[in-house]
């Protein structure tokens, strides 16, 4: 008797099964979010010693054609990744602007 091998859901008809979706659309969300740390550092206790302020304005800038890419692709999991990290990216810049 042959083995039928388990087709999963594909909703978006884009060749992914929906769990891979699911899962990158999480990501897109938690993964900015791991840099909360940096930003605690910087808002609440207000130390930027050893931070760099012209990387993170890097960080920020070289994201932005990204997130115009992925807005282009209409990439969402992309769209929310790239301008979460846009804000974060800028959010920790203009902190050490402000308590260097």
């Amino acid at each position: 008797m042959p083995k039928h091998k388990k087709i999963h859901r594909d909703k978006n008809k884009n060749g992914v099964d929906d769990r891979l979706d699911l899962i990158a659309h999480i990501s897109a969300v938690v993964l900015p979010f791991t840099t909360i740390d940096q930003l605690y550092i910087v808002f609440v206790k207000k130390q930027t010693d050893g931070v760099s302020s012209t990387t993170w304005l890097l960080y920020g800038l070289l994201t932005i054609p990204l997130l115009i890419y992925s807005i282009k692709r209409k990439e969402v999991p992309m769209i929310i990744l790239n301008g979460l990290w846009v804000i974060i990216d800028f959010a920790v810049w203009i902190g050490v602007v402000m308590y260097s």
